[in-house]
């Protein structure tokens, strides 16, 4: 098996399921010195591969607002030659897409909603999700597409929502929360996440399922589960959105088509993930 972003969030959590289940794994990351927009050294690792989970991105959804044209092109061109040298090894692709495709949604999300990406990042992940449909249909390359809901967890980025909310309860200060605390999303805890990503090589190819857990929460409830599970005394605190702002107000997914097609349903409970996220994130305080 080979995973690009093998370094990031899911990628490191990915590599060691993969491994438990007695798979060899080679990682290419670029804090590693693999480029995977980089198809002659790419080509290389894909010798006697079987598989090849495509994670490696340019990820970060704010910051692409003030970097859209490197962030497309990084996102885009490199998944444009992961596919090339898929289909150039008949090597089936698992392709990372989002759930920030989707952009806002009142209704929860199946994956015949409109792409709506309201971010530089997000265009760039539907871009990439829909380039390796066309692949699929043109070259008969064997990609399954997965879409992600808010993945948490161990070894995610400490800028992320959960880390910063626990950091202002660790010591006590105001948690800031944007508008009316009323934003929603849908956090999948990523022990399912990477469960569901080895399921998806059962997908049909050309196929993209959603993982999520079909139910929402919101900023104001989940800044309460920290404070009450960190003992803090810190107060929430509601600020004005960014000047700039791409982020996302609601999003709830449906995981039925993924449920159907691959037996796959979250199963770790937000009130437990976030008890593992902060076990996590403590034990990096020393």
């Amino acid at each position: 098996m080979l995973v690009t972003g093998h370094t990031g969030f899911i990628g490191s959590n990915l590599v060691p399921y993969l491994q438990a289940l007695g798979l060899e794994v080679i990682g290419c990351s670029r804090r590693t010195g693999c480029d995977a927009s980089d198809m002659a050294a790419l080509s290389k690792f894909l010798d006697g591969c079987d598989m090849l989970f495509h994670l490696a991105a340019d990820a970060r959804p704010a910051e692409s607002l003030m970097t859209p044209e490197e962030t497309i092109h990084t996102n885009v061109q490199m998944t444009i030659k992961v596919a090339l040298a898929c289909r150039d090894a008949g090597l089936p692709l698992i392709f990372v897409s989002s759930c920030e495709i989707y952009g806002d949604s009142d209704h929860v999300i199946d994956e015949n909603s409109p792409l709506r990406p309201t971010n530089p990042y997000a265009a760039s992940k539907a871009a990439s999700d829909r380039i390796l449909y066309s692949f699929y249909k043109c070259y008969g390359l064997d990609v399954k597409i997965v879409r992600l809901f808010n993945p948490y967890g161990p070894n995610q980025q400490l800028n992320k929502v959960i880390p910063t909310f626990y950091r202002q309860a660790k010591a006590n200060k105001s948690i800031t929360v944007y508008g009316n605390g009323t934003d929603c999303r849908d956090y999948v805890y990523v022990e399912d996440v990477v469960r569901g990503l080895w399921d998806a090589r059962k997908l049909p190819s050309g196929e993209a399922v959603n993982l999520a857990t079909g139910i929402g929460t919101t900023n104001i409830e989940l800044a309460k589960l920290v404070i009450e599970k960190t003992s803090s005394t810190s107060k929430i605190e509601f600020v004005p959105y960014p000047k700039l702002f791409g982020g996302i107000h609601r999003q709830i997914g449906s995981y039925e088509k993924a449920r159907k097609l691959l037996g796959w349903e979250p199963k770790v409970p937000l009130a437990e993930g976030i008890d593992r996220t902060l076990r996590w994130l403590e034990s990096l305080r020393g």
